[in-house]
Order: structure tokens, then sequence, then C-alpha cells
């Protein structure tokens, strides 16, 4: 199973926390946002996260790596240029999420933050 989890925005209301580290790696409980999210995706049978991602997209890539490795699953992530809202950032991961007829489901990020 896939997931796609959006996590392109620039967590405005979380500044200043925001200006030098994304919103997905904020820490919560002692656990940056993101890992929250991906320990459910693997509790619940995931093997393979898509991650849409846009603000600060080098940091992002530098601490997933870590986690994949981690958790044991395939961490991927679709670099959107502007960013695109929901639709787009999904048409943009397209090719990764139907590669291999498998279904996916998306998890919107921070939307309540």
């Amino acid at each position: 199973m896939k997931a796609l989890i959006l996590v392109g925005g620039y967590g405005t209301r979380l500044r200043p926390l925001t200006f030098t580290t994304p919103k997905p790696l904020v820490p919560f409980c002692n656990l940056p946002i993101v890992l929250h999210q991906i320990e459910a995706l693997v509790r619940a049978g995931v093997k393979e996260v898509v991650l849409a991602v846009n603000y600060q997209p080098e940091v992002m890539i530098e601490f997933l790596k870590k986690a994949e490795s981690q958790y044991g699953i395939t961490i991927t992530c679709s670099q959107e240029d502007v960013p695109m809202g929901t639709a787009g950032p999904l048409a943009l991961a397209r090719k990764l999420l139907t590669k291999d007829n498998e279904p996916f489901f998306h998890v919107e990020f921070g939307c309540y933050m």
C-alpha cells in the first residue's frame, strides 16, 4: 500500500518556528510532526510514502533519507516548484503513485495547524 502526504505548505501560522524549519519537521511531543504520520502509516501497512514537498525541499529530503531506513519503507519526494493546492501535487505524483496499479491514499498534512 502507498500513501501520498501533502507537506508543501510554508507553515505561516507556526512562525517564527518555520522560518528555519519546514513545518513537517517542527517537533511535537519530541518527534517531528511528519514522523507521527509516517509511524501511523507504517502501522496501517503502508510500505511506500510519497511526499509532495515545496518549502525547503533539500532539508526535507535529507531528513527523509534517515527516516526511510529507520522505518524500513520507501520514501520518495515529489517536488513542486510552486504551491499547487491539493489536486496539483496529486497530478505531479501520478506516475509515482500509479506505476504498479497498487492502491494508494493521500493525507493532507497540517490541515488544522
